[in-house]
């Protein structure tokens, strides 16, 4: 066969036009001539179709966007009249508009395509392929030849890439001498993200995305890594991990991608990588990537991917992302579910069927469907599944669940969250958290009742928006808590998450009357009774009993909150000896030895409070407050789905506290009285609507501050709410009523 259809290629000329009108570019009429020769070296040559048949070129078919059809039948684009060839033998199209190349087809032949004397069902057309429409073996079949060369910009290009290639060999073997050096790769441990669950299991942490890993390699279907590495990476499994090419493409249009299957990783896992698009983010990549290859197996590379790749809709990872769309686990997936999940990896919310615009009229699919059908191309292409299934997988519906796109597949309670993750880092437990130090990847199984925290943060988000709106208060804060065990069973740091995430259960507030239990406390362990009389006569600054008369008892001065019974009660028994018994009960701020301190002026922790007051509901007993029942280490035991199994050492239970008796149990009786006083006939009469309610009210100056802490000896539950303004404006309008109003509210809800 003669070579008389070659084109000429534009090259040194071209290159040569192009570096003397670089020269004479300060002139008009030079820019115009860099401009022309720019143009000629980017100018793309037609693909050209010729038909040979006999040693000569019979036909010569330039090639457009439309399908071009090859046989005898007189209607073909290119008709063929040759014995073998079929009425329509074969066909050449584009599989995507703006494709370079075209694909050859076989349109069910009777004697089929051949290319390099091996029969095909299709073939991704380069410049140069020769294919015969009929076995060589016969001889004399005609010959197709397909043309179309490169343009001299894209040849070197192309050089550029064996350049980058041959780049990629001596920078392994640098890494590869740098490694030896240091050791080997200093990456031995992966980190991850904590999730935080109920003690039913339901996932409450506010980040949808942390990763639910299956066990092993093997349980993610085989169909499913295929298509992985057809679409993203078809060279990972005897690469280095590095693609130095991609790399350089991708800094060029500073669009990012370009990255192989190991460098995807290196983001995923390493935070400290970084996202943006530079050339100090990428070299940052290359290492870890390689450090990566050096120190993981390419099995637990991919496995790695599979458990935490992002797939839009704030799920990370294959396990998650099925049970979101098709609520199936991964393991179950078909081919056309693998493939569809894989099509988002490049833009996993911009290929979601939820964000996806709807396909334009005369639109071929759906960019979802598109993105899926792409991928099964792919694993067609690379030889992963064959034409059946190629065909069947192409007609299969999406299928997904629609519901994914209108609502949260979580209930988060991030402000709770947030307290664990401290409780986690804190004294109990000292862990490492950080991600990009290897830290985290634990599954947390937490205190919080998924009830009562869903009552409590409607209760006091209604509240805020009504009552609390009214008289002047925009934030609150509640914590629940279990008086026999310490578990937090609810927490609520705030009106709304999203707008503040300040945590007002941990915050400074000076807690008004609520700090008179630990001056009433000594006064009763010191010998005084409920019934001995307290002089109501002023006492510096502060007015009498507001009440009138002479004198009131110390369990009416505590039920109505008189001011002056505490501050004579907190002289008779030492000022330093009501601060002893308020850190004995666990206050931790700072205290000075002053009537404001007695009357609450000093910043005190709601937290601390309610772990106050528990002592005194639970016998005097002391009541270590936690949010955290069990961890696990999913580094050790692999999977949420392998916790049953998990070896011992990947398995904390907390130690807990040595239980104290901190309170005589007659003195926490007597407390206990007070307590029930207040409600019956004091100042927090408006939570009388729990049967057996205790608590005690306060307010500061001007409402600034307004709390209730109470608790009810059958349900055993203890609940401390505080209300205010985060800028301490004052709220002349409000009182301590309305904290102790919405506790009956919430109380009495969560015991129906």
């Amino acid at each position: 066969m003669g070579s008389g259809g070659d084109a000429p290629l534009p090259g040194q000329g071209a290159w040569l036009r192009f570096l003397r009108a670089l020269g004479g570019m300060s002139t008009p009429a030079g820019r115009a001539k860099l401009g022309a020769a720019w143009a000629g070296l980017r100018r793309p040559t037609p693909a050209v179709l010729e038909l040979w048949h006999e040693g000569r070129c019979r036909q010569r078919l330039p090639l457009g966007e439309g399908r071009v059809r090859i046989g005898r039948d007189p209607g073909c684009e290119l008709p063929v009249d040759a014995a073998g060839v079929s009425r329509i033998h074969a066909i050449v199209e584009k599989e995507r508009p703006g494709d370079r190349d075209y694909t050859l087809e076989d349109f069910d032949a009777a004697n089929g395509l051949f290319f390099r004397d091996r029969r095909l069902q299709s073939l991704g057309l380069r410049h140069g392929d020769e294919v015969q429409l009929g076995s060589p073996l016969k001889g004399g079949t005609p010959t197709l030849r397909y043309l179309h060369p490169r343009t001299p910009l894209e040849r070197l290009i192309h050089g550029a890439g064996l350049g980058a290639l041959l780049g990629s060999g001596v920078l392994v073997a640098g890494l590869l001498a740098a490694s030896t050096v240091v050791g080997g790769s200093t990456i031995r441990t992966i980190g991850g993200p904590v999730q935080i669950v109920a003690a039913d299991g339901r996932r409450i942490d506010p980040r949808e995305g942390s990763a639910t890993p299956l066990p092993s390699l093997a349980d993610y279907p085989l169909h499913l890594r295929r298509a992985l590495l057809a679409s993203e990476d078809s060279r990972f499994g005897w690469n280095s991990g590095l693609d130095l090419f991609g790399t350089l493409r991708s800094l060029v249009r500073a669009s990012g991608g370009g990255s192989g299957l190991t460098q995807q990783v290196a983001r995923l896992y390493y935070p400290a990588v970084g996202t943006e698009f530079s050339l100090a983010r990428k070299l940052r990549e290359l290492w870890v990537a390689w450090q990566l290859e050096t120190g993981f197996s390419k099995n637990q590379i991919l496995k790695m991917y599979l458990d935490r790749a992002h797939l839009g809709l704030g799920v990370d990872g294959f396990e998650q992302a099925a049970r979101l769309y098709f609520r199936k686990s991964a393991r179950d997936l078909d081919l056309a579910e693998s493939a569809f999940l894989v099509g988002l990896l490049p833009s996993p919310n911009g290929y979601s069927p939820c964000f996806a615009p709807p396909a334009a009229a005369g639109d071929e699919a759906w960019l979802p469907v598109l993105r899926r059908n792409l991928v099964l191309r792919r694993m067609h292409e690379d030889g992963a599944i064959g034409q059946d299934a190629l065909r069947d997988a192409l007609r299969r519906p999406l299928n997904i669940d629609a519901s994914i796109c209108r609502a949260s597949t979580w209930q988060s309670h991030p402000y709770f969250s947030d307290y664990v993750l401290g409780e986690l880092q804190g004294r109990r437990f000292g862990l490492q958290l950080d991600q990009a130090r290897s830290g985290g990847n634990y599954h947390v199984v937490s205190t919080i009742d998924p009830r009562l925290q869903g009552i409590a943060e409607a209760e006091l988000r209604t509240f805020l928006r009504r009552e609390g709106e009214a008289a002047g208060l925009t934030q609150g804060a509640l914590i629940t808590v279990d008086v026999r065990s310490g578990e937090i069973l609810a927490y609520v740091g705030g009106g709304d998450y999203a707008r503040s995430s300040f945590d007002r259960v941990q915050a400074l507030r000076q807690p008004g009357s609520t700090f008179k239990l630990f001056t009433f406390l000594r006064a009763l362990e010191s010998g005084i009774e409920p019934g001995e009389p307290i002089a109501c006569s002023p006492l510096g600054y502060v007015a009498g009993c507001r009440r009138g008369g002479g004198s009131q008892s110390v369990a009416a001065g505590f039920a109505h909150s008189e001011n002056v019974v505490a501050l004579r009660l907190a002289d008779r028994v030492g000022l330093e000896a009501v601060i002893r018994r308020a850190r004995d009960l666990g206050i931790s701020t700072p205290l000075e030895a002053s009537h404001s301190m007695v009357l609450g002026g000093s910043e005190t922790y709601l937290y601390e409070l309610a772990r106050a007051y528990a002592v005194v509901a639970n016998g005097g007993r002391s009541v270590p407050l936690h949010g955290v029942r069990r961890i696990y280490d999913l580094g050790v035991c692999g999977s949420i789905e392998a916790l049953g199994r998990c070896p011992a050492r990947g398995i904390t239970d907390p130690v807990g506290e040595q239980p104290r008796q901190l309170i005589d149990p007659a003195v926490a009786r007597q407390l206990d009285g007070l307590l029930r006083q207040v409600v019956s006939e004091g100042t927090g009469r408006p939570a009388s609507v729990v049967d057996d309610a205790r608590g005690k009210t306060g307010t500061t100056d001007n409402a600034v501050d307004v709390a209730f802490i109470g608790y009810s000896p059958a349900s055993g539950l203890l609940t401390a709410i505080w209300m205010g303004n985060d800028d301490n404006r004052p709220a002349p309008a409000a009182s301590s009523q309305l904290p102790a109003t919405l506790w009956g509210r919430y109380m009495r809800r969560i015991a129906a």
